[in-house]
């Protein structure tokens, strides 16, 4: 099952109409120079929302879970996770390591509060407390990014196949997206440099 941000790529779409509307806007007043200068820090803004706010994905699966961040891919197996935590975002942690996952942030004061509703809504209607003040980690709310993600990563963890390997001894690939890197530090360059060679 793959898991993608909603709010990430909501911001996403909100960003590439904005960047469409500026860009346009700027190009109809500039010169040459100018509007290439615009279609190219469009161009790169448009690919950085891409890979910051709609790329990043966590895929679980029976083997283990697969962290898509923007720059590098973390595949981590059941054998090698240690814990799992929300503090911030949905982090799984290795042996003497820790990997966020982007897809997963924590819930917004205000995400909390409606999940908490939510949450409340479904256990005794006499209970007078809400699940922020049950001692719920506002990370591990169900309905809120994180906590969902955080659920489906421990449910498949909890179902694995009991293995006598040592979590030390498992090693984590990680991929780094080198055409990212260099997408995203190139950008800047081709907007400073290719309008004054025209």
């Amino acid at each position: 099952m793959t898991v993608h941000s909603r709010v990430n790529r909501g911001f996403a779409i909100a960003s590439w109409a904005l960047l469409a509307v500026l860009g346009v806007l700027l190009a109809l007043q500039s010169q040459l120079q100018g509007v290439v200068a615009t279609a190219i820090v469009v161009a790169w803004l448009a690919y950085a929302a891409y890979a910051g706010l709609w790329a990043p994905a966590l895929e679980v699966g029976a083997r283990g879970a697969q962290i898509r961040n923007p720059l590098r891919t973390i595949s981590v197996s059941w054998d090698a996770l240690i814990h799992v935590d929300t503090k911030y975002s949905l982090t799984l942690h290795t042996p003497g390591r820790a990997w966020p996952v982007w897809c997963a942030p924590q819930a917004s004061a205000l995400a909390a509060r409606r999940a908490a509703k939510r949450v409340r809504d479904d256990r005794d209607p006499r209970d007078p407390r809400s699940a922020l003040d049950s001692g719920i980690p506002v990370g591990d709310l169900p309905g809120t990014e994180s906590g969902d993600a955080a659920a489906l990563v421990r449910q498949r963890w909890e179902q694995r196949p009991a293995s006598r390997v040592d979590a030390d001894d498992v090693a984590v690939p990680v991929t780094v997206h080198w055409g990212r890197v260099a997408a995203l530090v190139g950008g800047p360059v081709l907007a400073a440099t290719v309008p004054l060679l025209l």
